[in-house]
């Protein structure tokens, strides 16, 4: 049986799939780790990757649905999963592309978007208490 690997999406963690029951399958949840400086996603990819079994089949929520993809180019996959995901940045909305460009992402504190709240709801488009639940 095939391994099922795992990626959620940044800010989040597996618990995002706390209500998937995956049965039986052998199934890796994989942790982000921190990248080296100056990293290229390229080669964060094949360091988060360097013990995956060829093969296997990957699941990927948001910004993790890239990692996927991109470690699909490292070892043979059997299949990739994207969940609310875009394959590459040029599938991003142009507001992600220049939030980027500005580093908003070092501006906006990152405990406000480990948390519930209205900033995090409309980013992710939740709209009920359950959606917004992580």
């Amino acid at each position: 049986m095939s391994i099922i690997y795992i990626f959620s999406g940044l800010g989040v963690d597996k618990r995002v799939f706390d209500y998937i029951n995956f049965f039986d399958l052998n199934v890796v949840f994989i942790d982000w780790i921190d990248p080296l400086k100056k990293e290229t996603f390229e080669s964060y990819a094949q360091r988060i990757s360097k013990d995956f079994e060829k093969d296997s089949i990957l699941i990927g929520l948001s910004f993790g649905g890239m990692l996927a993809v991109e470690v699909s180019k490292i070892i043979p996959i059997k299949k990739v999963i994207l969940l609310a995901s875009a394959k590459n940045k040029n599938e991003l909305p142009k507001w992600f592309l220049i939030a980027g460009k500005l580093k908003l992402n070092r501006i906006i504190p990152s405990s406000l978007l480990k948390s519930t709240n209205f900033i995090t709801n409309w980013l992710f488009g939740a709209k009920t208490s359950a959606e917004s639940y992580y």
